[in-house]
């Protein structure tokens, strides 16, 4: 370290003074330091004393990370890159990748700083190297390529390995100094003992294959001699990952790996070069059966490991298993994996599963997962055994009456999340109408799920959605509880038809219990209509069943909770009908029923805007005049209307007539224009051609003369 004279600290501004003067300038002072700062560099950069000059690269770098342009200093550093002392060479190179690139006017004195740098000692020489890596381009490394390569050659072996990490940077920069150059790298290597130096060989091979594939051929023979020999794991990882590269070039290249693969994979106790060789065995060998099944031990060793690494590992070769029966080879190991993993494993595992579970593992993998879910994970489960059930189109599913009975109601209690939810809405809704049969069980289905919703205070809790009527702007929350509530309420009413009266009865017995006009608030105009569709159809059944009276007092109730004005007209409608209940009104609502006709789609109504002159705000009133009113306007636009089309009809006629004659004139016109073009005169011959366009046309008379001339008219 320099030590500076008495005068030096007395006049001399340190680094620590410039960062304590730059953190206590204000902002509006901040140009006027830094131009003050950068004066003072200009004249100690350029000092005859080497502490000053020190003082001033280190204040340089400061600037620099402060943000400030420092590329007038290029040829102070260049300069300094050559200095006889070792710490101002340093730090000069260290700054150098801040003022020199591809557009730099210092390359020349660059390239002799550095071809003089070379022949000094092997620590001067290390620190040129690292300075060439950092700041190499094209124009350096054509310069300085034959020095680096006899660097190769130095008895150092840290020098061999940064010459050869650097060779590494100029092929990438420039491939055409390939060709003739690699050869010697690779004869050099095939003689080297030093590790480390070797395994800079491997990265400069992997980096020559990115730009230049072709060349591979050269690499077989010394990566399979290194192989063969070595016994570093270090070494013989990276060997293994090169090998993986050159098999996707050279597939003939595996059948030479399978004796060395097998003998490492028997011996070695490494983990992670096992990792490597399994890793490469699954992807690359899984024609070798033998070497496949001694992966495949030592693989279920990994995934019953107490290392929680290990188990990652193991799981992340499994994804290289491209068959659902190779992965249930394992299966029994990954669930057991799973029931001690951690969050981010168990998401491994999940994703394996999403991808290779078939007919013959799916009720077991349903099974497992449902059994041995937990808070962490349960909605990444639930998310990927919807998947797994809807994959392809059930493909996986071949009791669809098991799994609606059975795993669905455990899946929709498990259910803690909005997303999932939905997912169950479209998986249930996709379910039944693919397999219409399953709807005569909607009512077994509804009481399974429905069963621990009933009269629960947490009805509402967890995450909620917040929906917004926007007739009313009526706030109310919607959780995942709720979507699921609605759905089945849906699916209950689409199934009326298919449902005995015992059921129907059950249904409304049930949603007696249930406080459906507090828990269910959101959900009143799905009940309403289910209500109704039952009504109908035991009316329908047994006109005198005792049930009826308490459907008409639960939908009455509901009528008091609605504020949809669309919804209220249609529960005006209801309510009259259950109040007059005349036979002929009731046949006609029979007929309208049995025509299946589509629901409403009540969540699309929230959604159109209702008229500017409309006040919300308003209690809505049904005025029996006005409706009359419409009703007659109506009546007389429907006689009137066949007039109005005759009329309609008349003018369309009259104006297809003017159009017509329209374009007769315009024939007419258009012929009088071209009447000059049928007869064309010859200046020079003074003859008068007449053109006739079905023979061929006389001499001297072209074709596109007569298209030209016509374009110009």
């Amino acid at each position: 370290m320099f030590h500076l004279s008495q005068m030096d600290q007395i006049f001399l501004k340190s680094l620590a003074d410039v960062v304590r003067t730059s953190r206590t300038t204000s902002q509006y002072d901040k140009l006027t330091f830094t131009t003050q700062t950068i004066a003072d560099i200009k004249n100690e950069i350029s000092s005859r004393q080497e502490s000053v000059r020190y003082q001033a690269l280190l204040k340089l770098f400061f600037l620099a990370m402060e943000g400030n342009n420092i590329r007038w200093a290029e040829f102070q550093i260049i300069n300094l890159m050559g200095s006889a002392d070792f710490q101002l060479k340093l730090g000069a190179q260290l700054a150098a990748h801040l003022v020199i690139d591809n557009q730099s006017q210092g390359l020349i004195m660059v390239t002799n700083v550095f071809q003089k740098e070379f022949k000094n000692g092997h620590i001067e020489c290390s620190t040129t190297l690292s300075c060439l890596g950092t700041i190499a381009n094209k124009d350096l490394s054509d310069s300085l390529l034959t020095h680096v390569l006899k660097l190769t050659t130095n008895t150092k072996p840290l020098i061999r390995k940064k010459a050869i990490a650097v060779l590494s940077k100029i092929f990438t920069i420039n491939p055409l100094n390939i060709p003739g150059n690699l050869e010697m790298v690779i004869q050099q290597l095939q003689k080297e003992t030093n590790i480390s130096v070797l395994a800079c060989g491997i990265s400069l091979f992997c980096s020559v294959m990115k730009v230049a594939p072709k060349l591979y051929p050269l690499f077989l023979s010394i990566v399979y001699d290194q192989i063969s020999k070595q016994k570093s794991n270090w070494l013989l990882i990276k060997l293994v990952r090169i090998s993986n590269k050159l098999i996707a070039l050279e597939p003939r290249f595996q059948g030479k790996l399978i004796e060395h693969y097998s003998r490492l994979l028997n011996q070695t106790n490494s983990k992670s070069l096992q990792y490597e060789l399994i890793y490469s065995i699954m992807k690359y060998f899984k024609n070798h059966s033998q070497l496949y099944e001694s992966a495949g031990d030592i693989l279920k060793q990994f995934l019953n490991h107490q290392d929680p690494n290990l188990r990652c590992l193991g799981l992340e070769c499994l994804t290289h298993i491209s068959t659902s029966a190779g992965l249930m080879e394992f299966q029994e190991q990954i669930l057991e994996s799973f029931k001690k993993s951690d969050y981010f494993s168990k998401l491994q595992i999940l994703q394996l599963f999403k991808d290779f579970t078939n007919q013959q593992n799916f009720q077991t993998v349903i099974e497992f997962f449902l059994k041995y879910s937990d808070l962490e994970s349960n909605h990444k489960i639930i998310e990927s055994l919807i998947h797994i059930i809807t994959k392809d189109k059930f493909i996986n599913v071949d009791d669809p009456e098991k799994l609606l009975l059975m795993y669905i109601p455990i899946i929709a209690q498990k259910i803690d999340t909005i997303d999932n939810a939905m997912r169950f809405k479209e998986m249930l809704f996709e379910l039944l109408t693919r397999v219409p049969g399953l709807k005569v069980y909607s009512d077994q289905l509804c009481n399974q799920i429905l069963q621990t919703y009933a009269t629960q205070s947490d009805t509402l809790q967890g995450p909620t959605l917040n929906i917004v009527q926007r007739h009313t702007q009526l706030k109310y929350s919607l959780n995942h509880r709720e979507i699921i509530f609605k759905s089945l309420i849906m699916i209950v009413g689409e199934s009326v038809k298919l449902l005995k009266l015992e059921a129907l009865i059950n249904i409304i017995k049930f949603l007696e219990q249930l406080n459906i006009l507090n828990c269910y608030e959101s959900s009143l105009s799905d009940i309403d209509s289910l209500l109704f569709k039952i009504y109908i159809q035991i009316i329908k059944i047994d006109s005198q069943n005792e049930i009826i009276p308490q459907i008409e007092q639960l939908i009455k109730n509901i009528y008091n909770k609605l504020h949809n004005i669309s919804i209220v007209k249609i529960s005006f409608f209801y309510e009259s009908l259950i109040n007059n209940k005349q036979k002929d009104q009731l046949d006609q609502l029979f007929t309208l029923y049995e025509e299946d006709l589509p629901p409403i789609n009540l969540e699309a109504q929230k959604l159109i805007k209702p008229p500017e002159s409309l006040n919300i705000t308003q209690s809505f009133q049904i005025d029996i005049e006005e409706i009359e009113k419409i009703k007659n306007s109506n009546n007389e636009q429907i006689e009137q209307k066949p007039i109005v089309q005759q009329i309609v009809q008349v003018e369309q006629n009259q104006n297809d007539q003017e159009d017509q004659n329209i374009q007769i004139q315009k024939q007419d016109e258009n012929e009088e224009e071209l009447k000059v073009l049928n007869n064309k005169v010859d200046s020079i011959p003074k003859k008068v051609f007449t053109i006739n366009r079905d023979e061929e046309l006389p001499p001297g008379v072209n074709q596109n003369d007569i298209n030209q001339s016509k374009e110009d008219e």
